[in-house]
This record gives C-alpha cells, structure tokens and sequence, in this order.
C-alpha cells in the first residue's frame, strides 16, 4: 500500500539531486548521437529541477540547479513521469512543500500558465535501495494549445524487439538542442547473461576486467529487488563490437521515455530511462579504450523501469486515483516491434 502522501516530509526541505545511475553522476540530458525529434511528436519535456544540498564543514546551504527529461502521459490535468532520482536533494516551496522545479521552454510545447498541482515520489534513500521505485508522477495545473498527444502507458510483459529511447541534452562534442533526440535500439533479451552486455570475446582480451564489470553488473541487479523490473539496452553494434557512437542514453537522459508503436501507428510508453552503467577501468587490451573519447561516453548498459510492473503499477494508480491523468493499454503493437 502506497502511502496518502508520498512527498519528501518538509523537515527534510532542502535536502536530496539527479543522479543518473544512482550512485553513478549527476542527471541525464540526451540520448548520445540520437537524431533529434520536435518534443510534441514524442511527448518530451525537459525539466529544470532547483537542489540545496547542507555543507556540514562550513553549516550553510548550497544551492544549485539541474535538467531531466520527462514524459507527458495526460493533459487533464497536465500530467508528466519523471525519475525518482531526478528529485534527489530538490528544494521545497512554501506552505505545500511541493518540488521546486519548472518545464523548460514550455512555449515550445504549446503550454502556458504552468504551476506544480501535486507531486507523487519516494525519497531518494529507497530508490536509491531499490529501482522499482525510481519513478516520480508531476500534476500541473496548465493551459495546452498545442496537438501534443499523451502518452498511453502500455500494461503487458512483452519485451519488444525494437524500441526508441527519447531525452534531452547532448553528447561530448554535440550541439546542445532545444528538442529531445532519440535512438532505436534493440533491448537486451536476458538480463542473466552477461555476455550480452559484454561479449565473452572481451573476457579473452582482459578477463580480470571482464569479471569486475560483471561483479559490478551483478550488484546493480541487487538493487531491483523484483524480477522483470527493468528493460536494458546496451552499446553493442550489429558485430557485437562495443562502439561509442550507437545510441545510447547518457548523462541527462533520466526520466526519459522508452517508446513502442501500436498497431495504428501511435506511441506507448513502455518504461522510463533510470540507470545508466559504465565500468571506468581502463584497458590497453580492450580496443574501445585506445580512443581519444571521453568516459562520459562509455556508457556499457542502460536501464529503462518497466511501468508494467506490480509494484510500478500499484503506484501509478495511486497517483491516478489521487488526481493525475493516467491511461493504460495493451492494443496490438506493431508488428517490428513484438516478439520476433
């Protein structure tokens, strides 16, 4: 049972920020080499986010600013999925305690009169135990005059053989955008098996590396807690050769939306970009790591939280009792991107 109000406790008002992979950097801005789409076509929003954060060593506040991405799923009231994580450390307006954060450039959007109604999220302390709960629900009062659609949340177990990943921010050397970029991707079919994420012939290159990306890769599976909570997406090519320009959700990208197309034509929302994974030991014997490329870069393996899970779901109802505008569905997909 999800509880009546599950804001942070005013008490803890300035207090939690982004972090993208959890314990793994500040959070995302865009997929990586993606291709960039008009943020009404795809449903993305970027959010501005306002942090305060205690220095114990000199007492005093300080104050600080991010960017997420975010998915609007309903327009009456304006409705937006966002990551947990995002809110780590946000700052709390007065008397609500509301999350003191903003769409950013809404007009873009064709949304005025923009003003945070309610927020629905676990503090960052249990998400940062456990992923199934790394999803925030944003209700605004607003004024919408563009065609933008919101996004169905898809209810089925399905695991699609081809996706597209949406967000906003770029890649080293890319161009910053006032749109989101996407990338279609291929998820990875068995979380349990680690050579997919890296081939073993990489384990013949450097196999003490190998196997402390994989004790890494298995903790991060300790923090799920629930089977068949996350979609996973990693940066193979087609020879199964790690290759830093695929697509692939970066540093900005939390909160960002995975995406399906159905029978006739229209999006779903399948999951949420979480957790983004890299394993930053170098190696002279892996040969992706001879480039002059950033590790900002690498990332290995990205997860999306499957909003068709039990405990997902227990809280998006919630949220959709509480007042959010939430849809569900489970129509056909569209045949390239179901089972093969």
């Amino acid at each position: 049972m999800w509880p009546v109000n599950v804001r942070l406790p005013r008490r803890l008002a300035p207090c939690l920020v982004a972090c993208v992979a959890l314990t793994l950097g500040p959070p995302t801005q865009a997929i990586i080499h993606g291709l960039t789409f008009p943020g009404t076509a795809i449903s993305t929003v970027k959010l501005s986010i306002q942090h305060a954060h205690f220095l114990q060593s000199v007492e005093k506040w300080e104050y600080y600013s991010s960017m997420c991405s975010a998915v609007i799923v309903g327009l009456k009231p304006l409705t937006l999925l966002t990551a947990a994580h995002c809110l780590k450390e946000v700052r709390l307006d007065s008397p609500q305690g509301l999350p003191m954060l903003s769409i950013a450039q809404p007009e873009l959007l064709g949304i005025e009169e923009v003003s945070l109604r309610q927020a629905f999220y676990r503090p960052f302390e249990t998400v940062s135990e456990d992923l199934t709960q790394d999803l925030a629900v944003l209700v605004f009062d607003a004024k919408v005059n563009s065609l933008i659609q919101p996004l169905p949340i898809r209810v089925d177990d399905e695991i699609p053989s081809m996706l597209m990943i949406c967000g906003y921010g770029r890649g080293y050397g890319e161009a910053d955008t006032r749109h989101p970029r996407c990338g279609e991707r291929k998820p990875v079919r068995d979380l349990s098996d680690f050579y997919q994420v890296l081939p073993k012939t990489y384990r013949d290159m450097d196999e003490m590396l190998h196997l402390q990306a994989q004790t890494q890769f298995a903790y991060t599976q300790e923090l799920v807690h629930a089977e068949k909570a996350l979609l996973a997406v990693n940066r193979l090519n087609e020879a199964d050769q790690y290759d830093h320009t695929v697509p692939m959700p970066t540093v900005g990208d939390s909160g960002g939306p995975w995406l399906v197309i159905n029978a006739k034509g229209q999006y779903e929302l399948l999951a949420i970009t979480s957790l983004v994974e890299r394993f930053y030991n170098p190696s002279a014997n892996w040969p992706f790591f001879q480039k002059q490329v950033p590790l900002s870069e690498y990332p290995y393996v990205a997860y999306g939280l499957r909003l068709s899970h039990p405990e997902v779901m227990g809280f998006l109802q919630y949220a959709q009792h509480s007042g959010a505008d939430i849809r569900f569905t489970s129509a056909p997909l569209f045949p390239h991107v179901g089972r093969p």
